[in-house]
């Protein structure tokens, strides 16, 4: 008889976040918990990124944003600066977690959500062959980026390869800025540094990047849209606060 395999409660919860993510809808009242301060979750406003065009792209920063893999979305905001907010999360078994990611576009409530879809497609494409909704997180990091800063970034990124061969960008660039970042805000991060407040080089813009949930792995963003149907804000969710 073979022994049953007990699996661990981080495990399952793994398990069961996997399964949730990337869904076509949620309920209006999943998206109107996380952004609520609770005993589980604590709101972070990190300050506001800057997009010149308003032609949004979701993206890891450091794996994919400037290249052919980063998810380039159909919806427009208009362009201008916007605030970015972390849910996080003190989770039992993983310590502290962001559980999701926006970006506020205004101050409008938003009533409902819906899936952002990626540039040329209509929420109506969703699930046909070849169309994804979700971005790739392979550095275990993803961003709101605007796609003239997202090529300004690559071009940055290039440069600094050429004037530093054998090196690498996250090792000897960014881990010790963001290490200068949990240093100055050390209460909602982990030691080296979960998120990162940054401008490029070229234009001064910025950019902030942060950790994804549990890491690597794929993610989807859903708009908010208010009474009127307009965008309110843009929405990652990495986690559900209630598996962990």
């Amino acid at each position: 008889m073979s022994e049953q395999v007990v699996k661990h409660p981080m495990q399952i919860a793994f398990e069961n976040n996997l399964r949730f993510l990337n869904q076509s809808e949620y309920p209006e009242e999943f998206w109107q918990g996380l952004f609520q301060s609770s005993e589980r979750l604590q709101i972070l406003t990190l300050g506001e990124a800057d997009f010149s065009t308003g032609e949004l792209v979701l993206a890891d920063p450091l794996s994919y944003l400037g290249t052919k893999y980063q998810t380039v979305l159909e919806r427009r905001a208009p362009a201008g600066s916007y605030s970015v907010q972390l849910a996080v999360m003190q989770t039992q078994y993983a310590g502290l977690r962001y559980a999701a990611a926006r970006l506020l576009l205004n101050e409008k409530v938003a009533l409902r959500h819906e899936i952002a879809m990626p540039k040329g497609y209509a929420l109506a494409d969703l699930g046909k062959p070849g169309v994804f909704s979700f971005f790739g997180v392979d550095a275990g990091l993803a961003c709101f980026a605007d796609a003239a800063q997202a090529q300004e970034f690559q071009r940055f990124a290039r440069r600094w390869y050429q004037d530093n061969q054998g090196k690498n960008i996250y090792d000897d660039y960014f881990a010790g800025l963001f290490a200068q970042s949990y240093a100055q805000r050390p209460e909602m991060q982990r030691p080296g540094g979960d998120f990162l407040c940054w401008q490029l080089p070229e234009s001064g813009s910025r950019l902030i990047m942060f950790t994804s949930g549990l890491g690597d792995g794929v993610y989807s963003a859903y708009w908010g849209l208010d009474a009127d149907g307009g965008l309110t804000e843009l929405v990652i969710p990495f986690m559900n606060p209630e598996f962990f």
